[in-house]
């Protein structure tokens, strides 16, 4: 599960995906505007929205082609976004996932840059 972590960490392992990101032989993980991907912006209204509803127990995030590129063979990427609540069949179901994604999905998350925060 996720966990808070030091401030100087998080931005020595955001440094380093950034140059592995944008160096030779690096994923080259791109914006629709063609710059090199550092992140995503996700609205306060959206996780809002997801976390609102107290079945789920957080938010699912999944990589997926942007719409506006699908069919291009460059990387430019979003994020789909759903609330999920917690699997009455995992683990005695065979292959069942521990969540589910039930409520509304998210998509258009604001690509870093332009939309970016800094660690302060």
């Amino acid at each position: 599960m996720s966990s808070v972590i030091d401030k100087t960490l998080a931005k020595s392992l955001i440094n380093n995906y950034q140059t592995q990101n944008s160096g030779t032989g690096g994923p080259a993980l791109v914006t629709p505007d063609g710059q090199f991907l550092n992140g995503f912006f996700i609205s306060r209204r959206s996780l809002d929205a997801m976390l609102s509803d107290p079945n789920n127990a957080g938010v699912s995030v999944h990589f997926a082609k942007h719409p506006d590129h699908i069919g291009s063979t460059a990387n430019i990427f979003t994020l789909i976004l759903t609330g999920a609540e917690a699997n009455p069949d995992y683990p005695e179901v065979n292959g069942a996932a521990p969540y589910v994604g039930r409520y509304e999905t998210w998509d258009q998350i604001m690509p870093c840059p332009p939309f970016c925060t800094d660690l302060l």
